[in-house]
């Protein structure tokens, strides 16, 4: 690739970076004396006329030998020169030597981490091994001492087996545990059977009663006696109404246990809400109120006391038994098994309804 050049070969060189300043009409001092002062109120006389021309400069070019340069004497050449006397690199050779390299030399590479390491890696090698031997040595004595008491104990276990296959005899617990659950549900049922053997008297018999009474105080204002309803014979009627059958036991374990009856029996709770959607606005046009009354309240005749009793037992009429899930609460005394109070009580609340 040819060498980059200012000029053609047969121009003169100029280096442009070297040329000489312009000479502009400031800087002759005496064209500006002959001007006079360009900056005074006088006017310009010689205005528009041409002034005289300044007679040409020829410049010899540079690196000629008596030649002058284009500005001041500075004794500088420029490198354009092809083979004159001035030293300075010719552009037509060849270049005379590549740029030093400035780089530092690479250093020599360092010996490898892993080359350093192979004695220490080889020794941490053989540590870990022994290591791991003497760990294996002590947990494989345990493992064949243990299966070893476990196939004694195996063999042991078969040979009862086949010794207990020619004995005929059969453990008794199962006849026991089906005695004690005998026993259980024949508690039960005579807590049951009790409660329901006296419908006219006695603690299920004043149970239902009672609620019967206090529900009708409530909502109505009135109590049954004075509605005309016999809440005994209504007591009467719902246990006479009652059937049951055990169903199943079990025992806790801490000297109580339950027993599992089916029951069928009305609801004295349906009952009750059926006979006010009958009654409530009978009374409300009697403007019978009972107890909110106040002062005004007033106490039922004989005719609306019948009227009352006969809407209450055709609500009994109505009335069907619904079959219901109990269970009955049991406690140990000695060897036998006797019905909770309590949870005999609870049975029945839930049993009939008496919310």
């Amino acid at each position: 690739m040819p060498a980059f050049r200012f000029s053609r070969r047969d121009e003169s060189q100029i280096d442009p970076f070297n040329a000489g300043e312009p000479v502009l009409p400031w800087d002759d001092p005496d064209a500006l004396a002959d001007e006079g002062d360009v900056f005074d109120d006088r006017p310009y006389e010689g205005a528009g006329e041409p002034g005289p021309q300044a007679e040409p400069v020829e410049y010899a070019p540079h690196g000629e030998p008596g030649g002058q340069p284009h500005k001041r004497e500075d004794n500088y050449q420029a490198p354009t020169t092809r083979g004159h006397d001035y030293d300075a690199p010719s552009i037509d050779g060849p270049p005379a030597g590549g740029r030093r390299s400035r780089r530092a030399p690479r250093p020599a590479a360092a010996e490898p981490v892993s080359a350093r390491g192979a004695s220490g890696s080889r020794l941490g090698k053989l540590i870990a091994a022994v290591v791991a031997v003497l760990i294996a040595v002590n947990v494989a004595v345990p493992v064949l001492m243990l299966v070893g008491e476990f196939v004694e104990n195996v063999s042991s276990s078969a040979g009862s087996a086949f010794d207990a296959a020619e004995d005929t005899s059969y453990p008794t617990s199962y006849e026991s545990d089906e005695a004690d659950e005998g026993a259980m549900e024949l508690a039960a049922s005579a807590a049951l059977s009790g409660a329901l053997a006296d419908p006219e008297s006695g603690a299920l018999h004043d149970l239902i009663a009672g609620y019967l009474d206090d529900k009708l105080l409530s909502v109505e204002g009135y109590t049954a006696e004075e509605l005309g309803i016999d809440a005994d014979a209504f007591a009467a009627w719902a246990i006479t109404s009652t059937s049951f059958s055990t169903s199943g036991t079990y025992d806790r374990g801490d000297g109580t246990a339950v027993v599992y009856a089916d029951v069928v029996a009305p609801s004295v709770n349906d009952v009750f809400w059926a006979f006010d959607d009958a009654i409530a606005g009978y009374l409300v046009e009697q403007d019978l109120w009972g107890v909110y009354g106040g002062d005004q309240a007033t106490d039922l005749t004989d005719e609306q006391r019948a009227h009352v009793g006969d809407v209450f037992a055709g609500v009994l009429e109505d009335a069907e038994g619904i079959e219901a899930f109990s269970s009955i609460g049991l406690l140990r005394e000695g060897d036998g098994w006797v019905a909770d109070a309590d949870g005999l009580a609870d049975a029945f609340t839930s049993i009939y309804g008496l919310w």
